[in-house]
């Protein structure tokens, strides 16, 4: 019973916790940009996501077969400029929005209102690029080495050392009597 009032407790809390968010997103200016950013990004990144698998020659991404030798052969350079992309976007982004903010988009014609339309246009296509890259990066990543990038392996290896499951490590189980030859060590 108390375990059902505790999760109760932190339903409610985050609960209000989004709603109070929420209602202050609602009361910015800036509300009906934030809202079409928010319908358009899902959109968006997945358009740019198979743009950019298709241009980086990467579209093992979609299937679920592990990469060929020419893939695994162009993920280097790919995987460079997949990276330039994203930081690119990210600092677009992040100059886009806050002017996007303060200068908030109107059916007015001046300069305020235009400089609030092009930072919101610019925002919008600023993170989708972002995301994507940084989504496409991570699954292409995955397929080419398990422990790759860096902060997932570090959590696999962790989780692995915790629980000895080998599904952490996106390997096969060991057979039984390689497992029973480990144990002694």
């Amino acid at each position: 019973m108390l375990v059902m009032l505790e999760l109760l407790f932190i339903v409610a809390l985050v609960a209000w916790a989004v709603i109070t968010c929420l209602e202050y997103l609602a009361g910015l200016p800036a509300a009906p940009t934030l809202a079409a950013a928010a319908l358009i990004w899902p959109f968006l990144i997945t358009w740019r996501a198979h743009a950019l698998a298709r241009n980086g020659r990467i579209e093992f991404v979609r299937t679920r077969r592990r990469p060929l030798p020419p893939e695994r052969f162009y993920w280097p350079a790919t995987r460079r400029r997949l990276g330039w992309r994203t930081a690119l976007g990210a600092g677009a982004g992040v100059i886009a929005w806050p002017l996007a903010l303060a200068w908030p988009a109107r059916w007015a014609v001046d300069t305020a209102s235009v400089t609030g339309w092009i930072s919101a246009a610019i925002g919008i296509l600023a993170v989708a690029e972002a995301v994507a890259g940084a989504w496409l990066y991570v699954r292409a990543a995955q397929r080419i080495h398990h422990l790759a990038p860096t902060a997932l392996g570090w959590l696999r290896v962790g989780l692995y050392r915790l629980s000895d499951n080998h599904e952490f490590l996106g390997e096969e189980p060991m057979p039984r009597q390689k497992r029973a030859r480990e144990s002694v060590y």
